[in-house]
């Protein structure tokens, strides 16, 4: 899974991020086409958007965060709103 497109908003405090599966590592990190366009999709706004994407959050690397973010927070999924809770870092 990796994130291809996203867009932070710190104004109406919003975060949105868009997930696709690629067949493999190779295939993701070597610029081949996912396997669909996405899969899921991250939304949070507000306090948790500002937890995740303010300028004082823990980690000011913004991937990194929709990373975590889709880890912790509901996604919109056909695999369920927790498909990426158990994840593993790559």
């Amino acid at each position: 899974v990796r994130l291809v497109s996203y867009r932070v908003d710190r104004i109406t405090r919003e975060g949105v991020g868009l997930f696709a599966v690629y067949l493999n590592a190779a295939a993701a990190h070597g610029g081949l086409e996912p396997l669909s366009p996405w899969i899921a999709k991250l939304r949070v706004t507000g306090d948790i958007c500002d937890a995740y994407f303010s300028r004082t959050s823990i980690d000011p690397d913004v991937i990194a965060q929709f990373y975590r973010a889709a880890k912790a927070e509901p996604v919109i999924s056909d695999f369920g709103e927790d498909a990426f809770i158990d994840a593993i870092d790559i």
